[in-house]
């Protein structure tokens, strides 16, 4: 918390993308990313009604990684930004959670109690695989040179979030058989990648058919780190949210 990463506007170098835009395509995945980045904020509510609040250390964590995802949101807004007319409106998907959905959660969770706290890191976890996935695949597709500085720099960011989310969720599927069956039900209900509802479905299938149509290895390898937390093997998570 204490060096957590703001605003990324005075790195971005816009100005390269004047004599270099991006496609059409990677704008396209990049409005994407912004929408699933903010959506953080929506899922953290959901987080900070249920036990994983009570642990002072995961909500420090927490907050910071909202934090820094909103302004690498920020980031893909502005390199979008850069590649329309002046003055050309924000575009942003609103933060909607649904009262009846929280409070349905919060009732739940809080009987569950701290095993929920492994659902959490469970799900952050295997949220950053995919998305440092996408990012890799991005700049793998569109080697741009100032968009390949800004990603490789957000992927330093989530490498540090990856650290607590991944020792947490191994930790605490380990410790308690619960926490293992209840993370596993929740896994295979949740649309990946987190924040996917905020986009249409087609939108959420352009991600995955772009990054990872020419490469569903590296689908196979995201479910091989899956299946390697405790309790989670065989749901075959992001075959299936991806439909290859």
């Amino acid at each position: 918390a204490r060096d957590a990463a703001a605003s990324h506007r005075d790195e971005l170098g816009l100005s390269a993308y004047e004599t270099s835009p991006l496609g059409a395509d990677t704008l396209r995945l990049l409005r994407y990313l912004q929408i699933i980045e903010r959506a953080t904020m929506t899922h953290l509510r959901g987080v900070l009604v249920t036990a994983t609040h009570k642990d002072a250390r995961i909500t420090a964590f927490l907050t910071t990684w909202a934090f820094e995802k909103y302004w690498i949101a920020d980031a893909f807004e502005q390199i979008g930004l850069a590649h329309q007319p002046a003055g050309t409106d924000v575009d942003r998907a609103p933060f909607i959670t649904p009262v009846e959905r929280t409070i349905r959660e919060a009732i739940y969770a809080n009987i569950v109690g701290l095993p929920m706290i492994a659902v959490h890191m469970t799900l952050g976890t295997i949220d950053t695989w995919l998305s440092q996935a996408a990012y890799r695949r991005l700049i793998e597709i569109d080697p741009h040179p100032q968009l390949t500085r800004t990603i490789e720099k957000f992927l330093a960011l989530k490498d540090r979030q990856l650290e607590f989310f991944e020792l947490q969720s191994r930790y605490r599927l380990t410790e308690s058989a619960q926490a293992r069956k209840i993370t596993k039900r929740r896994l295979v209900k949740t649309p990946w990648p987190i924040g996917a509802k905020a986009e249409p479905p087609h939108e959420t299938e352009f991600l995955f058919q772009r990054l990872f149509g020419s490469a569903r290895e590296l689908i196979s390898e995201l479910d091989a780190r899956i299946d390697s937390l405790p309790g989670q093997s065989g749901l075959n998570l992001i075959r299936k949210a991806a439909r290859l």
